[in-house]
């Protein structure tokens, strides 16, 4: 078959064979890691890719910022705190399932800025939090699903990471390539300048959330005043605060400061990070065991190094340049608000094809802003659309994300059921951010 106009013949095995795999991903075809290194084999073999250029991505930070983050994670799980956090919030909002779900999401809303992954938070708070809510109920109160009310907490947390992801700029890893592409596009964003474009828009998101989620899943539980009294009960039992949990809370509030004022102080956040882990191994809370027996540490930085690595090669064999080029096609000619909206949508629906973040945005982030300046719309509003809907996306399916993926693991939840709730969440979170974009360039 040849290749479409305007893509060199290896621009499209590479296209074809990075299609296949993450076909394979989606698909569950065999084990993920088979799945890339057959990927790897076989464009090797085809003297699509050669050995050098299928390992590029290893070179990149991310892949090892992202190690970081999700080792130093487990002084989460280690110690109480992150439950702590939670059923306190419990404990004040937990009367019924409203309540329970905003005291999820401001605990979700709290973390996030100083603990940039969300596969951590997930994993250390989120997912146990919500699993132990929904036996909880289902065995308190007679007549009640652990299967609808797991089901809800499961779309509810994974849509509040995924938000809150985007809220800040260290609320996601990933967060790093798009300020990255930001800098080298000379629009200036901080810390601080990222949360004051995102803030309005993600509270009013996070506001509604747990009533379109509600629509979406229909729990059929309201009463449950049962949950605070058992809030009341384990928050007790955990006892006074230790020391220990004094001594991480300080350094990880030493190290938001350090992350929000990275640039003024001259010190990346990768490193901020490395000095988190080697404070936390000199005293002993984190040892390197702790580090080495994680292997969905070694996983996610393998995937996404060869992700990465995939991703270099289809942008160097003119594949990316292609498909923007045909999407710049499709929105031209159009009003700037209809161009916008559609370039907007394709590049937030265009996560089915991805299995996390970091890909997506390494491959067509940079694209996607480049064509959104060429219609009329500021430049900063272009660039922060693209970078909340590169983790607000996470909502549409089960594999989109390792949240996702961590979430789905409960069983709480059908493939079928959470592609019908992403959907009406995408539909959801489109209209408020691109309302909240059209006022801004129109009255502002």
């Amino acid at each position: 078959m040849e290749p479409p106009e305007g893509l060199g013949v290896a621009g499209y095995r590479t296209a074809i064979i990075f299609v296949a795999m993450m076909s394979g991903l989606m698909l569950e075809v065999c084990d993920s890691l088979a799945t890339l290194f057959i990927g790897i084999v076989f464009a090797n073999l085809t003297s699509t890719i050669d050995v050098k250029s299928s390992f590029t991505g290893f070179s990149n930070m991310i892949p090892w910022l992202l190690f970081c983050v999700l080792s130093i994670s487990s002084v989460i799980t280690k110690s109480s705190l992150g439950l702590r956090i939670a059923y306190l919030f419990m404990k004040l909002f937990g009367r019924n399932l409203t309540g329970i779900s905003y005291s999820i999401i401001l605990t979700e809303f709290l973390i996030a800025p100083a603990m940039p992954s969300s596969t951590a938070r997930a994993a250390s708070i989120g997912f146990p939090i919500i699993t132990s809510i929904a036996k909880y109920v289902s065995e308190s109160i007679r007549g009640v699903s652990e299967q609808r009310v797991g089901r809800y907490m499961i779309i509810l947390y994974s849509a509040c990471s995924a938000i809150c992801s985007a809220t800040f700029a260290t609320g996601m890893v990933s967060n790093a390539l798009i300020l990255d592409v930001m800098t080298n596009a000379n629009l200036g964003i901080t810390w601080i300048s990222w949360l004051k474009f995102t803030v309005l828009p993600c509270v009013a998101l996070l506001l509604l959330l747990p009533f379109v989620v509600r629509v979406a899943c229909n729990p059929k539980v309201r009463d449950l005043s049962v949950i605070q009294k058992q809030a009341v009960t384990n928050y007790a039992s955990l006892g006074a605060i230790t020391d220990k949990e004094k001594f991480i809370i300080a350094v990880f509030g030493l190290m938001l400061v350090m992350w929000v004022f990275s640039d003024g102080i001259g010190i990346p956040v990768m490193i901020t990070t490395l000095i988190g882990i080697c404070i936390f191994l000199i005293t002993g809370i984190l040892t390197p065991k702790d580090i080495l027996s994680c292997s969905s540490t070694f996983n996610s930085v393998i995937t996404l190094g060869i992700l990465i690595s995939f991703v270099n090669n289809l942008i160097s064999s003119g594949v990316i340049d292609w498909f923007t080029g045909t999407i710049a096609g499709v929105v031209d000619g159009h009003g700037k608000w209809t161009s916008f909206s559609v370039l907007s949508a394709i590049y937030f629906f265009s996560h089915y094809f991805f299995s996390g973040e970091s890909g997506r945005i390494v491959a067509l982030y940079a694209s996607f802003v480049a064509t959104g300046f060429s219609l009329g719309i500021s430049q900063i509003s272009v660039a922060m659309t693209m970078a909340v809907f590169s983790s607000m996306s996470n909502v549409l399916t089960h594999y989109t994300s390792p949240v996702s993926v961590l979430m789905f693991s409960s069983g709480y939840i059908s493939t079928k059921k959470w592609a019908s709730c992403g959907l009406v969440l995408a539909t959801f979170v489109l209209a408020i951010w691109l309302l909240f974009v059209y006022a801004v360039e129109t009255w502002l």
